[in-house]
């Protein structure tokens, strides 16, 4: 992919891969990371633009590839996470009015408290508007196991906002 290609892509696209990257590493930091990781990715990438479904799974399943990366080298070197102190920062910087914000905060943090793979389908899913069936192909797993951790991600949330 040429520099301009990406610049179109960018324009296009990046509004809603910077939110996503947010969305999954939860920190400014991890989230800046991501991104810059996908857009080298994209550089060497030889992506047809005109096929936007297609643009669009590349991107979300790099992005989720690029943080399961950091995931496993941040494990490996025995780092500690700074993605709970991020979460209320995470919380304040998503672009909604200061009344849903309020209202909605709960659900944030629960959704950000989930574990990473069903925390990854909920994102996908209800905050990037991607079908169940594409959102398997992204993650690389059944649309079965979409729906099975969607349904356990509602029961998780559920329980976590009745308290």
């Amino acid at each position: 992919m040429t520099r301009k290609e990406l610049e179109k892509l960018l324009e296009e696209y990046g509004r809603s891969l910077s939110a996503f990257c947010y969305t999954v590493g939860k920190s400014e930091n991890t989230a800046d990371e991501i991104f810059q990781e996908v857009c080298l990715k994209l550089l060497k990438k030889d992506l047809s633009l005109k096929d936007e479904k297609a643009v669009t799974s590349y991107l979300y399943k790099t992005v989720l590839n690029v943080y399961r990366d950091i995931l496993r080298k941040t494990s490996k070197r025995g780092e500690v996470s700074v993605e709970d102190e991020a979460v209320n920062r995470y919380i304040m910087s998503i672009p909604d009015s200061e009344a849903e914000r309020e209202d909605y905060a709960a659900l944030y943090r629960a959704i950000a408290n989930l574990p990473v793979k069903y925390r990854e389908i909920i994102n996908l899913v209800y905050f990037n508007g991607v079908s169940e069936k594409d959102a398997a192909r992204i993650a690389g797993i059944p649309e079965g196991t979409v729906k099975s951790r969607l349904h356990k991600a509602k029961e998780l949330l559920k329980k976590e906002l009745q308290k």
